[in-house]
């Protein structure tokens, strides 16, 4: 039934179009997406799918994880491991194939290393984010061929301020028990600006309706047994699942009518529980084991930015802008004793520049150049990857023609990447090319046709070449492959757009065809039986081992989907206020193209919306279902449907100063929520049912 889910969603649509065709009309602002290669270019504008979360919407869905604020978008979902740590997942893709970036360049972290590792960027700092929907290595890199977020923020003001602004805010979840003080204020001294902000947050163990483990009919236990193991496991919290956050940043710019340039300080720490590991300490001399607590992980990251922008800096560019980070980030996973395990570090530095040459008859163009430099550690008992340096080096360009109501676009980039081992294990080197061509055809005043092709190329990442060892996280124990050629994505999306005063419609259909798809593929050498290998923590094969041995090999591998959404003003009454419905659906299927299911693939989707709002109120109420998900890989389990209720009450008071409030339900319907995209999904439901309260000044 699933897979024709957005069929009834656009017939729905269509339905509710037609029934009624208000008279008044509504003027909706325009958002740049500043991810795109040329500047002012709209969501509309572009030939590749792009969704931008800005204003309410992005209020609304704001949260303690970049996955979790996104998991609504179409096309998108949420790799949770717990609470404290919320993976991007794009049209099924993850890990190294979809770049986070902040403020247009990476985040430089190790979030893409395992699930468990947090995104080093703050949500509640961005005042809108970008997603770039399939390939976009052609602009940020081979990471990034399964798609692009960014985070846009004030850190370092690009525009003059006026006087001083800002907002302070508080907010209480009832889930969580969480508490969050956040503030931020902007300074304008003549052409000098100032930004500062700062956020805490501090959340208990969340509450969950029911057992934190999954029940499936092949683990059920008969009688008596089943009923003493329902009473030792507890239920309606899920342990382990405290967060503690900190985060502050502030940024100078000095902005002329030539453009700007600015820095800024960021830190982010946070420390937070993983749900379900427990690192067992064994005492033979006290002849007990200690089992108090469970593993957290202590995240740190200092990160310097810099930019510019020089509007004419010459007669043949009509601008030039570019940024360099440099990042201190290492987190620690502390064992449930309090000691400190496994410490990871990544060091870095990425630099991009961009110019955009002055039109050439119809023709106008973007060349870059972009340059990562990653010295990454692991030390520990758990380090399953050794310590790596990374370096890569991309040049693109990207070139346009306008022909009346068509706009074609071409692009490639070529780019370098080198990987150099301590320990012994030799280097690896790659070169990629990744090639582009797309177009965007105004049908009428009111619908666009965008179509894209492109071949991207990623070089395999350091964990891919060189993991040996227990990766406790997924439970798994992991061998890299020195043998691993470049992995290449065949990709085809066409978008439809129809976008009036009162009417939103988007229709995207894609396709994308892997030569050499790296994953992790089980064994039956080491303990030939017919079943996949089973190791220990050091590696020795055992039928009863904790650990699932794999392998990264490469196979080629299909992927296609769609998305849809819809939205329309239906009233506009000065009496009843305005009064819009909407629709949203997506679905994703992955698999190997010799045949069987790829793991962990977003389950169909397909959801209703109704905003109101009336002067100072506004209203929102969402019902999602999320379908079974029943094409799953080997000794991968399925999750169930489940009906997801949320719902938003705000009013704006206005006077001096704006004061904001807001009363929000989440999952109102007390379900449970396994995201079926989760390494844990079967031990770490989401939260249950949650009402939040927050409230604001605006100055």
């Amino acid at each position: 039934m699933s897979r024709y889910m957005i069929a009834v969603a656009l017939g729905a649509s269509t339905a509710v179009f037609a029934a009624e065709e208000p008279t008044d009309t509504l003027q909706l602002d325009p958002v740049q997406v500043t991810a795109e290669p040329f500047a002012g270019r709209g969501e509309l504008e572009s030939t590749r799918p792009v969704d931008v979360l800005v204003g309410e919407d992005l209020d609304r869905e704001r949260a303690a994880t970049l996955g979790e604020t996104l998991d609504q978008q179409p096309g998108i979902a949420n790799a949770s491991f717990g609470p404290g740590s919320g993976r991007v997942v794009i049209r099924g893709q993850s890990g190294p194939r979809v770049r986070v970036l902040d403020g247009g360049v990476g985040v430089i972290d190790a979030s893409t290393v395992s699930p468990d590792h947090n995104i080093s960027t703050e949500p509640f700092r961005a005042k809108q984010i970008e997603i770039l929907r399939g390939p976009a290595a052609l602009l940020y890199g081979n990471g990034a061929i399964g798609g692009v977020i960014n985070v846009v923020s004030d850190t370092i003001p690009t525009e003059s301020v006026d006087g001083n602004h800002g907002e302070l805010g508080t907010q209480y979840d009832s889930a969580r028990n969480g508490r969050s003080v956040f503030g931020h204020v902007e300074s304008g001294f003549g052409r000098f600006n100032l930004h500062i902000d700062g956020l805490a947050r501090r959340t208990d163990d969340i509450d969950i309706p029911g057992f934190a483990e999954a029940e499936h009919e092949e683990h059920e236990e008969d009688g008596d047994h089943a009923d003493e193991h329902e009473e030792e496991e507890a239920s309606g919290t899920l342990a382990n699942s405290s967060t503690s956050t900190n985060s502050a940043a502030i940024g100078t710019s000095w902005v002329d009518d030539w453009g700007f340039v600015g820095a800024s300080l960021t830190t982010y720490r946070t420390n937070y529980g993983i749900p379900g590991h427990h690192h067992e300490e064994e005492h033979e001399e006290e002849g007990h084991e200690d089992e108090e607590g469970g593993v957290r992980i202590d995240l740190n990251q200092l990160r310097y930015d810099a930019k510019f922008e020089v509007m004419n800096p010459f007669p043949a560019l009509d601008r030039l802008r570019g940024a360099v980070v440099i990042s201190d980030y290492e987190h620690t996973e502390i064992e449930p004793s309090g000691e400190p395990g496994t410490r990871f570090e990544n060091d870095g530095i990425e630099a991009r520049i961009e110019a955009t040459h002055a039109p050439f008859g119809d023709f106008s163009g973007v060349v870059g150049l972009q340059w990562i430099n990653s010295e990454f550690s692991a030390i520990g008992e758990e380090a399953f990857v050794p310590p790596v340096d990374t370096q890569s080096v991309g040049l693109f360009w990207v070139e346009e023609w306008q022909l009346d109501a068509l706009r074609l676009e071409a692009g490639a980039r070529v780019e370098s990447t080198e990987h150099e081992p301590e320990g012994g294990a030799p280097a690896r080197d790659y070169s990629t090319l990744s090639l582009s061509l797309g177009g965007n055809h105004a049908l009428s005043d009111t619908v666009n046709l965008a179509v894209s092709l492109s071949r991207s190329q990623r070089a395999p990442s350091s964990q891919e070449l060189y993991s040996n060892g227990p990766h406790l996280a997924s439970e798994t124990f992991e061998v890299g492959n020195l043998s691993l050629d470049e992995e290449i994505a065949n990709n085809l999306d066409v978008s439809l757009h129809w976008h009036t005063d009162r009417f939103d419609a988007e229709l995207t259909a894609f396709v994308t065809r892997y030569n050499d798809y790296i994953f992790q593929a089980e064994t039956d050498a080491l303990l030939p039986d017919g079943e996949p290998d089973r190791v220990d923590e050091e590696g020795v094969a055992s039928a009863d081992g904790e650990l699932l041995y794999v392998t990264y090999t490469q196979a080629d591998a299909d992927f296609a989907g769609a998305e849809a959404s819809f939205s329309l003003l239906a009233v506009d009454s000065a009496t009843t206020g305005q009064w819009r419905p909407r629709l949203f659906a997506d679905t994703v299927s992955g698999e190997l193209t010799d045949g069987g299911s790829l793991p962990r693939i977003t389950p169909s989707r397909v959801g209703a919306g109704l905003d109101w709002e009336r002067g100072p109120f506004g209203a929102d109420l969402r019902l999602t279902h999320v379908a079974r998900q029943r094409d799953t890989a080997s000794l991968e389990t399925e999750t169930d449907a489940y009906n997801r209720l949320d719902a938003d009450l705000t009013w704006v008071i206005r006077g001096q100063y704006e004061l904001l409030l807001g009363l929000r339900g989440r999952n109102l319907l007390d379900e449970e929520i396994r995201d079926h995209t989760s390494f844990i999904k079967d031990i770490a439901p989401g939260a249950g049912r949650s009402v939040i309260v927050d409230a604001s000044v605006v100055f």
